[in-house]
């Protein structure tokens, strides 16, 4: 029997644009904040990449922290934690603008509520998480959600099973009584899906090409999403009749 629903927030609650020129501004601020000269953000921005690009293939999420300071020592800026600190704090405010949840979010929460279904924020994220969680709560989404699971506290990133048992754990369910719905086939549907949880594939933002030729159950829409949890609920009780 479905108890609780678990999303994943990029690309699902959520749309978060990439732009090189909100990069680059986020580094600078990142660099100002942190008491750097603004001639070293070039350099802090390049160290910043290839640690990203070291972290490919690997469940565990990065630590931004320790990544930021390494990239400003490495460019020459030698900064305590508090400056790292505040330096992380204000590259995050700088990406608002990228940050855009989707206009029927909240209802797809209401609606989810409404059967009488907990639900979950699970997200891939090595943002610092008091502002990420200040996010979702500004967002409306936090406030709709009896749990929030993020890889940056939990040390793992989807699609790695620990995730999936900490967001059944901050459900108070068995992973075969939750559904999971995100865009990624890899990281939401099949992660999931290995550890016994339901999963639905968000494809109103874009469509995983991963997903051809599987049989997987796909919601076009948030509030479609709503219908499906719908049947699922409605055909487990009239199993129970």
């Amino acid at each position: 029997m479905l108890r609780a629903v678990a999303f994943d927030y990029r690309d699902t609650l959520a749309e978060f644009r990439w732009d090189e020129g909100l990069w680059r501004r986020g580094v600078e601020a990142l660099v100002a904040a942190a008491g750097g000269d603004a001639g070293a953000a070039g350099r802090v921005g390049e160290g910043l990449r290839r640690r990203f690009a070291g972290t490919e293939g690997d469940p565990a999420e990065l630590d931004y922290p320790a990544a930021v300071a390494a990239a400003l020592r490495d460019a020459g800026i030698d900064a305590a934690p508090a400056a790292v600190r505040r330096g992380i704090e204000a590259e995050y405010r700088s990406w608002a603008p990228a940050r855009h949840v989707h206009p029927d979010t909240p209802a797809l929460l209401d609606g989810v509520r409404a059967l009488g279904l907990r639900s979950a924020v699970a997200a891939n994220t090595f943002d610092p998480p008091g502002l990420f969680r200040a996010d979702l709560r500004a967002q409306g989404i936090a406030g709709r959600a009896d749990a929030v699971v993020l890889s940056c506290e939990v040390g793992v990133r989807k699609p790695d099973p620990r995730l999936f048992a900490a967001v059944t754990e901050a459900l108070g369910v068995d992973p075969g009584e939750a559904m999971f719905v995100g865009d990624s086939v890899r990281d939401d549907v099949l992660g999931a899906a290995a550890v016994g949880m339901q999963t639905c594939l968000a494809t109103w933002y874009r469509r995983d090409p991963e997903s051809q030729g599987r049989g997987v159950t796909v919601g076009t829409e948030p509030l479609h999403v709503v219908e499906i949890l719908e049947r699922i609920v409605e055909s487990g009780r009239a199993g129970k009749i």
